[in-house]
């Protein structure tokens, strides 16, 4: 059973009541947005609309998400920091179990099978954690705007794609002034 228990929009969280699960698996089709704070990474420009498409699967006291995600927003271009527009579409599966309560001076041992799996507390499923989970395994390192983008100015700080932002003359690396001399010349084979 999906419900929200916030108001659709901004911030909204969507759950899938597991506890009222059946045997059948329960498809879902949400669109969420996802704010640049929750991603904690400073290339997210503005909240990151994402669609889920999939279903929930019960296996005992285990349950497998899996589905289709899609993500589009702006993301901050690595050499120049404007906002360039970013999109992902991408299959996910997501196995989940019921974290059972073990007593508090106990330690949790965990099987190898129970690396690969995500403990939730509760009886909820939480498809906004999903769904900013799935765009954090998808945001690239480094996101670029144009292949051609000349970055920002290292002495003025000013966007060189802009026609005139920088006046700056171009350094040259003191490694190769003895190289400059020879520029002119011809060589002798």
């Amino acid at each position: 059973m999906l419900y929200s228990p916030f108001p659709a929009g901004r911030g909204a969280r969507v759950r899938v009541n597991l506890s009222k699960l059946e045997e059948e698996p329960l498809r879902f089709h949400k669109v969420l947005s996802v704010d640049p704070e929750r991603l904690d990474i400073e290339s997210v420009t503005a909240p990151v609309t994402v669609r889920l498409d999939g279903e929930v699967r019960p296996h005992g006291d285990r349950f497998t998400v899996s589905g289709r995600c899609r993500a589009e927003a702006p993301l901050a271009c690595s050499r120049c920091l404007e906002p360039a527009p970013w999109m992902v579409e991408e299959d996910f599966t997501v196995d989940y179990r019921l974290a059972a309560s073990p007593p508090l001076d106990a330690e949790l041992g965990l099987e190898e099978d129970d690396l690969d799996l995500v403990f939730i507390d509760g009886d909820e499923l939480d498809l906004s954690e999903l769904a900013a989970e799935q765009v954090l395994l998808a945001l690239p390192m480094r996101h670029i705007c144009d292949e051609g983008c000349a970055g920002l100015c290292p002495r003025c700080g000013a966007n060189r794609n802009r026609e005139g932002a920088c006046s700056c003359k171009p350094e040259v690396d003191p490694r190769w002034r003895a190289l400059a001399d020879l520029a002119g010349t011809e060589q002798d084979s």
